[in-house]
């Protein structure tokens, strides 16, 4: 009744009678310290714990009971005890020995936790966790080559389970960097992962990785395709492939795997990107332009929306449709305002057509204050000087382009010759545009000026 109505208290008190007549009752026991656990009286259900024991002897329900609620009153002393009795009483139980070894390694016994592992190993080979206890302990004695060596053989045991192996796999090269050490173990690591688990993705996308990082994209490429012929719903393995078939610069390919990737993630912004990069290079514009807009509206990041709007401002470029041009590159300075690239081109183009000069300037500034020998920059602000008339100004601009240039290409000399015509020194502007000429990259003009001289 008393305990129906969870009147623990009143069910403790009948019971202390009960046990007076019959201490050792097993069944009384049991309840009376289930009535404890309720009221949180964890000092009496040791003690009733302990009684329960000599009865029955060490036995792993009680000895766990008791470890618990030690952990509850931080008692670290009494939980060691607990788990050492509990492994002597059973002294070929390679669980217990392996809770031991863990109970040292936490109470910086680990002298003492060692030889507990080696022996679960040599009993218990196939232990699904000693060789991941054995790497800890290694990488805590800074022995790298060992807990390696437990690393791999974690990988191999097959009663590890794989998500466990995944874990430990990003735990080992949490830290790493991009040294060729780390390419050789992680390359070591996949391999193990596809002798394994050759049904699973993790291998292949691993050795494709370091294939990649090797510039090696032809391999890389072989494997992350593995990699998503066992997981084709895998979102890295999708993504470093596209990045291989840019490398490879393989349109085609590009194109068809985007296509791909879209259908299993046509949320993804990223994908829309580059299958629109690949209908560029096949010259379909119109069809590419689509792509990038149902991209843009995917994206919640300024920079990834402004690459968008540069590449459509890049095909509006290229298709002749200025206006258009120019209402992207407004579009991509809204969300990217030291968009170097789009200030650069935007500011050129105004100047080839004379049009909002001194704006064109403003944006030409930000560029060569941000990249100061950044030649293109430079020449473009040189170019927009030379169109505001301020010659003397575009010449010094000019010179320092071919200063720091070291091969100068055709226009550089040519904007330089036209810079120095309108500077009335026409033998030296004549000498420059027979240098652009040699040097090719020219306007059309270029004949016209040398035959005529101005």
């Amino acid at each position: 009744y008393h305990k129906q109505n969870r009147d623990y208290e009143a069910f403790i008190s009948i019971y202390d009678e009960l046990l007076e007549d019959d201490p050792n009752n097993l069944e009384y026991l049991e309840a009376y310290i289930d009535a404890l656990l309720h009221i949180g009286d964890y000092e009496r259900m040791i003690e009733k714990l302990d009684v329960y024991e000599e009865n029955i002897g060490v036995n792993e329900y009680i000895s766990l009971q008791k470890i618990e609620i030690y952990n509850l009153l931080e008692k670290k002393d009494e939980i060691l005890n607990e788990i050492e009795k509990l492994s002597a009483a059973y002294p070929y139980n390679t669980h217990y020995m392996a809770m031991l070894a863990e109970a040292y390694m936490q109470n910086g016994r680990k002298k003492d936790a060692f030889p507990l592992y080696l022996k679960v190993k040599q009993l218990d080979p196939g232990n699904p966790y000693i060789n991941i206890s054995l790497m800890e302990y290694y990488q805590g004695q800074g022995d790298i080559d060992k807990a390696f060596e437990e690393f791999i053989l974690s990988i191999k045991n097959k009663n590890l389970d794989y998500n466990t192996k995944a874990k430990i796999y990003e735990y080992w090269f949490e830290d790493k960097d991009g040294s060729e050490n780390t390419a050789k173990e992680a390359e070591q690591a996949g391999r193990a992962f596809i002798e394994t688990h050759p049904d699973k993705e993790i291998g292949y996308y691993i050795i494709g990785t370091v294939h990649f990082n090797n510039e090696i994209f032809d391999k890389a490429q072989e494997y992350y395709l593995d990699a998503i012929a066992r997981d084709s719903s895998n979102f890295m393995s999708w993504y470093q492939l596209i990045f291989t078939d840019t490398e490879l610069n393989m349109p085609h390919t590009l194109y068809k795997h985007t296509k791909t990737a879209m259908r299993f993630y046509p949320e993804q912004p990223i994908f829309y990107l580059f299958n629109g990069l690949a209908l560029i290079d096949k010259k379909e514009h119109e069809e590419a332009i689509k792509v990038f807009e149902r991209g843009r509206k995917m994206s919640a990041d300024k920079k990834l929306t402004a690459s968008f709007d540069t590449y459509i401002a890049d095909i509006y470029h290229e298709l002749g449709n200025k206006e258009k041009m120019y209402e992207y590159y407004d579009r991509v300075l809204r969300n990217d305002p030291e968009n170097l690239y789009v200030l650069n081109n935007y500011a050129y183009f105004l100047s080839e057509e004379g049009k909002r000069l001194d704006e064109a300037l403003k944006m030409s500034a930000i560029t060569i204050e941000k990249e100061p020998k950044n030649t293109t920059y430079l020449d473009t602000y040189a170019w927009i000087l030379y169109k505001l008339e301020r010659y003397k100004d575009a010449k010094k601009w000019m010179e320092k382009v071919l200063s720091y240039e070291k091969l100068p290409q055709g226009i550089y000399y040519e904007h330089y010759g036209d810079i120095l015509y309108k500077l009335g020194d026409t033998d030296k502007a004549v000498h420059n545009w027979k240098k652009a000429k040699r040097r090719g990259n020219t306007s059309e003009f270029i004949d016209h000026k040398i035959k005529d001289e101005k």
